[in-house]
């Protein structure tokens, strides 16, 4: 995900081509199985362009597409700035076709649970937004989508892979991301290249009475400590060999990882950072100017600018003791598909739309979330952003999330055993909690 390179590598190169590199021994699910763009792709005799092609690609060509309906409904996380950015493409897409387009936010986290409700009972959406494919085919929460080549190929591979299981599509990439270094040059004028440098600002600029810190970060939120587990040869489920994972070797309490949670730890016991660490503690003491570096995504950028202005910088995450990069989580949310969509072909239609060349360069200035779109990953707006340039040298370290259904087991067990290491409880055991909850969530799950 992030290192430390002082030649800024173009943030387009890193995230189609090293990103791929990066992320061919890690998510192997779809190793040996039909490629989304192979599975996922309308036949040749299908390519013609949809009404909707304002940027010369659609999700179904306008031969295949029956009759139009006279509204489909999204369900976009419900983050208000980005919503009114939707809002004003969902206008353009209705000028287009004539297709109402109804948006009704739902936090991204809770959309699974409501859909499982709301979907039976007719009132779900025809596309909703998730970081992800996780467990939504065994839940059964979406359906395939099909998508003409041209419309595939706008798109990096990484991306089209983490929407898909088994080599089926279910949705379409709108944002990939990972997390970084975010800095105050007025507080940190080197950039902290090994975890050494960044445990000498702690040192220096931590004073919790005051509420000054040297380095935050939501130490107790898997998402973020994960990138020091990995970073230290830890892994979460052991690939198989075969382009997949044994979901039954869980790693989190072999040494890898435990050593990991012992460097976070000691941040604690220390009193580098608050036991009660969260992101809005985090967020808040760096836009005061209290923090010399904190560790968060993109979609921060635009708040810390507001706040720090040119003095806001990023940088990969340092390196560890062993020379290793801390391995950041690469995400990818996008637009999937419906179970219940009555209009599968116009919804696929309409996440192309959304995502295509002109609409996601355009959400990438308004929102600074960044398209997995080849054209706008190339296009100078991205790759002269020095804040942006920071997240592509990052990434090229980082690892996608497992494209297993047994990840949706790991989340609260792991977030559970930070909260006690933090509290000064031995790691090892912790982990080793931490596996059992897992192992017996799989169980419960009816996994094999």
């Amino acid at each position: 995900m992030l290192n430390k390179k002082t030649i800024a590598i173009p943030l387009g190169t890193l995230l189609v081509a090293t990103a791929l590199s990066a992320c061919g021994s890690d998510n192997k699910d779809n190793a040996g199985a039909a490629s989304p763009s192979a599975s996922a792709s309308a036949s040749a005799s299908d390519a013609a362009a949809s009404p909707s092609a304002s940027a010369g690609a659609s999700a179904s060509p306008s031969s295949s597409l029956p009759e139009k309906p006279a509204e489909l409904t999204i369900w976009p996380d419900d983050n208000a700035d980005k919503v009114d950015v939707l809002k004003a493409m969902a206008k353009k897409y209705t000028d287009k076709t004539g297709i109402k387009i109804v948006i009704k936010p739902v936090a991204m986290n809770d959309q699974p649970d409501v859909l499982a409700l709301d979907g039976p009972a007719g009132k779900g959406p025809d596309l909703f937004y998730q970081p992800g494919i996780g467990a939504l085919v065994v839940k059964g929460l979406v359906q395939p989508l099909k998508a003409s080549q041209e419309v595939l190929d706008t798109y990096t591979a990484e991306s089209l892979d983490a929407l898909s299981q088994a080599g089926t599509l279910y949705g379409l990439p709108a944002v990939t991301e990972t997390y970084a270094l975010f800095y105050n040059k007025k507080l940190v004028t080197e950039v902290p290249k090994t975890i050494a440098d960044l445990e000498k600002i702690m040192q220096d600029q931590t004073d919790a009475k005051k509420q000054k810190y040297g380095f935050l970060f939501e130490g107790t939120n898997f998402y973020y400590a994960w990138a020091f587990m990995g970073g230290n040869d830890g892994y979460i489920f052991k690939p198989d060999g075969n382009g997949g994972y044994d979901t039954k070797d869980i790693g989190f309490n072999k040494e890898g990882a435990v050593k990991g949670a012992r460097l976070i730890q000691s941040w604690f016991q220390k009193g580098y950072m608050p036991k009660d660490v969260n992101g809005d503690i985090v967020g808040g003491l760096f836009t005061q100017g209290n923090v010399g570096a904190v560790i968060n995504g993109p979609w921060a950028i635009q708040d810390y600018k507001k706040q720090l202005g040119d003095n806001v910088a990023v940088a990969p995450l340092p390196t560890l003791e062993n020379g290793k990069n801390p391995t950041s989580f690469i995400g990818v949310k996008g637009w999937m598909l419906s179970k219940y969509a009555k209009n599968p072909e116009w919804a696929a239609d309409f996440a192309a739309f959304l995502t295509n060349g002109e609409n996601a360069l355009d959400y990438f200035k308004q929102t600074g979330e960044v398209p997995p779109v080849k054209t706008v990953l190339n296009n100078p707006e991205l790759t002269n952003d020095p804040l942006v340039s920071g997240f592509s040298q990052q990434i090229q370290y980082g690892m996608p999330f497992p494209t297993v259904p047994e990840l949706d087991t790991v989340w609260d067990p792991m977030a559970n055993a930070l909260k006690f290491i933090a509290g000064g409880k031995d790691v090892q055991a912790s982990m080793d909690d931490a596996v059992k909850q897992i192992e017996d969530k799989i169980k419960m799950s009816g996994a094999k």
